[in-house]
């Protein structure tokens, strides 16, 4: 598994010295030298204490390293959990046991900070080389034909986190919504999908539609990110391996943290 480093702003780097009673110098140094001692930082309970149950009064986080500690600290409760609520409908979750695809996921840090960034990708968007709507799966594909070959790796890769972010981060709109004929022709041509995995996008008889079909067109577009860049991460095509545990933990962490909001357990499913 590729390392990936923990980017920090000075600010940020301030407060975890501070929270820490480190000099800010050495702990620079120290994540530089030793990116996986970022780990250890992120999971350092006074760390957690300050940051996510912070009155209001004393911290400002940046984006980054709020989300990076929220993610380490939804995988640290989910490795005591021995069964999750999965999505089944509209404010509704099934209790089940398996647990292992997601202890598997969060198991590994770039895949931890991976998870993180995506959110910090939709709290503070990025700047994307063509004038479209970074929350249009659509407007984005009919660039894809229009770009250098650099920006079209981008686009792509913004449309995977596009359609991640949607299945993980907000799985009660975008569950049961079964793409049309149409829209599925026009995203999965995008990455030469065969007719039985067009098929698949618009399965009207599956429970979440709309989960499976944004798990498999994220999958493909971080698939073809990966395949046209001899640059992109090696992690971008182990998350696109993954992309059902991807999503299940991004689920976890927006259940339990992001929007928690009592559900129903639908025992009769």
């Amino acid at each position: 598994m590729t390392r990936q480093r923990l980017q920090l702003q000075d600010a940020d780097l301030a407060l975890l010295a501070d929270v820490l009673e480190a000099d800010a110098a050495v702990l620079r140094t120290d994540l530089e030298r030793r990116p996986w001692h970022a780990c250890d930082v992120l999971r350092n309970p006074g760390v957690v204490a300050a940051v996510l149950h912070d009155d209001g009064e004393r911290l400002v986080v940046s984006p980054a390293l709020f989300f990076a500690i929220l993610v380490h600290h939804a995988a640290d409760q989910l490795a005591t959990s021995t069964w999750v609520d999965d999505w089944v409908g509209p404010g509704q979750r099934l209790p089940v046991f398996d647990v292992e695809p997601l202890l598997e996921f969060a198991d590994a840090p770039g895949r931890l900070l991976f998870a993180a960034r995506l959110l910090v990708g939709f709290a503070a968007p990025p700047d994307l080389p063509v004038p479209v709507d970074a929350g249009d799966l659509d407007e984005m594909v009919d660039w894809l034909d229009a770009v250098e070959p650099a920006d079209r790796v981008v686009l792509l890769r913004q449309l995977g986190d596009l359609a991640l972010f949607r299945a993980g981060v907000f799985p009660d709109r975008n569950g049961p919504c079964a793409m049309s004929v149409a829209q599925a022709e026009h995203l999965g041509g995008s990455v030469g999908l065969s007719d039985d995995e067009l098929d698949h996008l618009v399965d009207h008889l599956s429970a979440s539609p709309g989960l499976d079909a944004l798990e498999m067109l994220s999958s493909a577009w971080y698939r073809a990110a990966a395949e046209h860049s001899a640059t992109t991460p090696p992690l971008l095509r182990d998350v696109a391996n993954r992309i059902r545990a991807a999503r299940r933990f991004l689920n976890y962490v927006a259940d339990n943290h992001l929007h928690p909001t009592p559900r129903t357990w639908a025992l009769g499913v």
